[in-house]
C-alpha cells in the first residue's frame, strides 16, 4: 500500500507561493490585466481615437519581460531586453501604435518559441564563455527592467511638458490614473531589480512587497478611472 502524505504532495507541486508572489509574476499579471482592460472596457476609446493603441504594445511587453524572468534562459531574456527597449521609439512617437504592437507581439511569440525549443535541450541555445554567461544571467533582466523604466521616465521627463510634439501618434495623457500608474511603475522596477539581489529589508520580504505593489498598480489607478479621459 502506498501512502501519500500532504507534505509529499506539496513538495511535488511545480511552484510554491514564494515563487509565485514576486514582482516578476506581478509584472506578468499586470500586463495581462492591462491588455484585457484595453481589449474590453476601454476598447471603445481606442475606436474613437486609435492613438490609444499603444496600450496594446506596452502590456504585451510587460508579459514578455515577466515570463522571460521565469524562463531563465539567455535567449529568452535577451529577447525580453530587446522588447523592453524597442518600446522607447513608440513612446517617443517615432512610429504608430500598430507598428509598436506588431513588434511587441512578435517578440512575445519569439520568446515562447525559444522557450519551447530550449525546454527539450540539455544545453541552452546560446553558450557564451562561462564568464560572459554568468554576467548575462546576472544582468540581462536588470537591463530589461531598466528598459521598462523608460515608460515612466519618458512620460514625466519628455512627454509631460511637451505633449504637442507627440500628438500625431500619442494622445495627451495628463490624467490621474495614468500619472499614478507611471509613478508607481518606477517603484515596481526598483523592487523587481532589488529582489534579485536582496531577500529582506528589515521585516519585509522584498519579493512579496513587489507582488503586492504590482497588484496595487491595478487597483489604485482603477479607483480613479473616472478621470481617465477628461
Amino acid at each position: 500500500m502506498v501512502k501519500i502524505s500532504l507534505l509529499t504532495m506539496k513538495g511535488s507541486l511545480p511552484f510554491s507561493k514564494d515563487k509565485v508572489m514576486t514582482a516578476h509574476t506581478g509584472i506578468v499579471v499586470l500586463g495581462v490585466l492591462w491588455l484585457v482592460f484595453w481589449l474590453g472596457p476601454a476598447f471603445s476609446t481606442f475606436l474613437v481615437d486609435p492613438r490609444w493603441g499603444h496600450n496594446f504594445a506596452l502590456p504585451l511587453t510587460f508579459i514578455t519581460v515577466g515570463i522571460s524572468y521565469h524562463f531563465r534562459m539567455i535567449s529568452c531574456q535577451l529577447a525580453a531586453l530587446i522588447a523592453a527597449f524597442l518600446m522607447v521609439p513608440g513612446l517617443l512617437a517615432f512610429w504608430p501604435w500598430y507598428i509598436a504592437s506588431l513588434i511587441a507581439v512578435t517578440l512575445l511569440i519569439v520568446v515562447l518559441i525559444l522557450y519551447g525549443i530550449e525546454r527539450g535541450r540539455e544545453t541552452e541555445l546560446l553558450q557564451p564563455n562561462p564568464r560572459l554567461k554568468s554576467w548575462l544571467k546576472l544582468h540581462l533582466m536588470t537591463f530589461a527592467y531598466i528598459g521598462l523604466a523608460h515608460i515612466p521616465l519618458t512620460f514625466f521627463l519628455v512627454r509631460w511638458s511637451n505633449f504637442e510634439s507627440f500628438a500625431d501618434y500619442l494622445p495627451m495623457e495628463h490624467s490621474v490614473p495614468i500619472t499614478i500608474f507611471n509613478a508607481m511603475l518606477i517603484i515596481l522596477v526598483v523592487l523587481a531589480i532589488m529582489e534579485r539581489f536582496v531577500t529582506k529589508v528589515g521585516r519585509f520580504e522584498v519579493t512579496k512587497v513587489g507582488f503586492v505593489w504590482s497588484m496595487l498598480m491595478i487597483i489604485i489607478p482603477l479607483l480613479t478611472v473616472n478621470f481617465i479621459f477628461e
